[in-house]
């Protein structure tokens, strides 16, 4: 089961991974970053890349606290490059490897002499052919996965922590537990293929676990390994190796290499023929071991790193330089140092010219002047990218200024129609920008406008209003007599991009018609106040003459009522 991923979450579509990954094993799918194992040579730049640290990588410490907890014999390799990260407290680590529960703790480096003997074999060879070293695990699969025509360059001799770990078997028995404690996440890919190693943890990790079981280095007594090395215990250094060949006869120069760049562009020279006769002693991670991928970046230089080790290996001289360690003699010789590689390589499918044409124009590449190779997606050139789309390992949206282009034609799109003035205000009340809607308004170009103070066309007490009291200025309505124009403004200030945003509408129509509303309202009013006054002009008229005629009949009633009743009397 392959053993590195990516979380299924926080992933910020940086595209940081792509980007470093020097085989582009990062696949991107749903905006979601995921590592094609196919591809992968486990150097861990992606996760050095990342900002949300969002590599996972199972870790094998549960599994040797299993072992331990059951009883089992287990038996600890360490690399040489441990006393990088220990420095002072590196004589305690044999203590505090013990205090965890392993029952044996050996330095690697005892099973280093045979595989630098096998290794003689290629430098004397009179052949002209170039070999590589194989002791880095991410170079051996860089060459399997990637340049399948240079396995036969890889020199066919196991690295030394398998070495070890079949030597340990041998002393120990075939079922004691052998953990490998390594400077290098490659290692954890390796012992895959290796029976005679039971679990790998990094030394970080087992930096970790000391942290978790509140192990004091102070309380922890010096002691020794229980099997002492006598090879030169700068191993990890790049360069020592080389230099360590270069004191013996030889037929082929040896040349120490290290760094992704170097690694891959001596490894094309050998592809395209350009050297010959020469051993490259390859280390993928920059510095050798010293920076492995296993080792958390905790601010120390290589040459700090490189000085642990240096006074680790003088002090262990001085203790242990007249001890014998025969031991392993015998059992060496019945261990078997081949190792067999082979092909891994999968090949990305070849789209045809029309078919990377389409996928080029999914990205708005639709001319060669539009191909301009920015490396923002992780790949090299533009047809990089849309090869990869067409096999499945990236998106077309993943092309930044494709999608940063889309985006402002969107966004211009919509402010160029939308009826709303809008205007940029820089944090000096400066204006930047203008829409056409208020160009058309204020009766400016954007040339014209842009740079000049704002408070020539608004009122710039309310933007500094807005800014000062970090409070939005939302509906308010301002008349502008200059441009007989009435408007209902907001105005937002962006503490982060320093800039205000000024959004309008224009209601001078509807202040318009209001206004007219307002007059015709007046107006009919005044017309009924008129009619009214006229009515009760008319309605006193009338009563006059009602009152008038209403005497003049009752005076006259009054008269015939009298002579009515003179009339009844006789």
């Amino acid at each position: 089961m392959w053993f590195d991923k990516f979380s299924k979450k926080n992933c910020k579509n940086c595209y940081a991974c792509v980007r470093v990954c020097p085989v582009n094993a990062i696949e991107i799918k749903n905006e979601q970053a995921r590592i094609r194992e196919e591809r992968c040579i486990v150097c861990d730049a992606c996760y050095l890349a990342c900002p949300q640290k969002n590599r996972l990588s199972t870790s094998e410490v549960p599994i040797v606290k299993h072992y331990i907890k059951n009883k089992e014999t287990v038996v600890a390799s360490i690399a040489p490059s441990f006393a990088a990260i220990f420095g002072n407290n590196s004589h305690k680590i044999p203590g505090v490897l013990k205090h965890l529960g392993f029952s044996y703790v050996e330095e690697t480096l005892v099973a280093a002499q045979p595989i630098i003997d096998e290794y003689f074999k290629y430098i004397n060879k009179n052949d002209g052919e170039n070999y590589i070293t194989t002791l880095c695990p991410s170079i051996i699969n860089l060459v399997e996965k990637h340049y399948p025509n240079l396995i036969e360059n890889l020199i066919p001799v196991i690295s030394a922590f398998a070495c070890h770990g079949r030597i340990i078997k041998k002393k120990y028995g075939e079922n004691v537990k052998v953990v490998f404690i390594s400077p290098c996440l490659g290692k954890k890919d390796e012992s895959r293929f290796e029976n005679s190693v039971d679990a790998v943890i990094t030394l970080e990790e087992l930096r970790r676990w000391i942290k978790q079981e509140n192990i004091s280095f102070e309380d922890i007594e010096e002691s020794s390994f229980d099997a002492i090395s006598h090879y030169n215990r700068v191993f990890p250094f790049v360069s020592e190796n080389t230099d360590y060949f270069f004191d013996s006869s030889k037929n082929k120069e040896v040349v120490s290499v290290d760094g992704p760049n170097d690694c891959k562009k001596t490894i094309e020279a050998m592809v395209n023929k350009r050297v010959s006769n020469v051993i490259f002693d390859m280390n993928f991670c920059e510095s050798g071991c010293l920076r492995g991928s296993g080792i958390a970046d905790d601010g120390a230089s290589s040459y700090e790193r490189r000085k642990n080790i240096e006074n680790y290996s003088k002090k262990c001289e001085k203790l242990y330089n007249d001890k014998i360690d025969n031991s392993y003699d015998e059992i060496l010789s019945k261990i078997d140092l081949h190792r067999n590689f082979q092909s891994k390589y999968s090949p990305l499918k070849e789209p045809s010219e029309t078919e990377l044409r389409e996928i080029l124009k999914s990205m708005g590449k639709f001319a060669r002047m539009d191909e301009i190779n920015c490396k923002a997606c992780g790949y090299k050139t533009c047809r990089d990218k849309a090869k990869a789309v067409f096999n499945g390992y990236a998106d077309t949206s993943m092309c930044v200024p494709y999608m940063r282009q889309k985006a402002e034609n969107k966004a211009n799109v919509i402010i160029s129609a939308t009826p709303n003035l809008i205007g940029i205000v820089d944090k000096d009340l400066c204006v930047e920008e203008f829409n056409p809607a208020a160009q058309n308004f204020f009766q400016v170009s954007n040339d014209e406008a842009r740079g000049v103070p704002v408070i020539m066309y608004l009122d710039e007490d309310k933007f500094q209003q807005a800014r000062d009291t970090r409070k939005n200025i939302i509906g308010d309505k301002i008349e502008l007599p200059d441009y007989n124009g009435v408007l209902d403004q907001n105005i937002i200030w962006l503490e982060e991009n320093q800039i205000y945003i000024w959004i309008a509408n224009n209601i001078t129509k509807e202040e318009n018609k209001e206004k007219e509303l307002q007059t015709m309202k007046i107006n009919s009013i005044n017309m009924v106040q008129d009619v009214i006054n006229k009515q009760m002009m008319v309605a006193q008229e009338i009563a006059s003459l009602l009152g008038e005629t209403t005497a003049e009949t009752k005076v006259t009633l009054t008269k015939l009522k009298k002579l009515i009743e003179e009339e009844g009397h006789r």
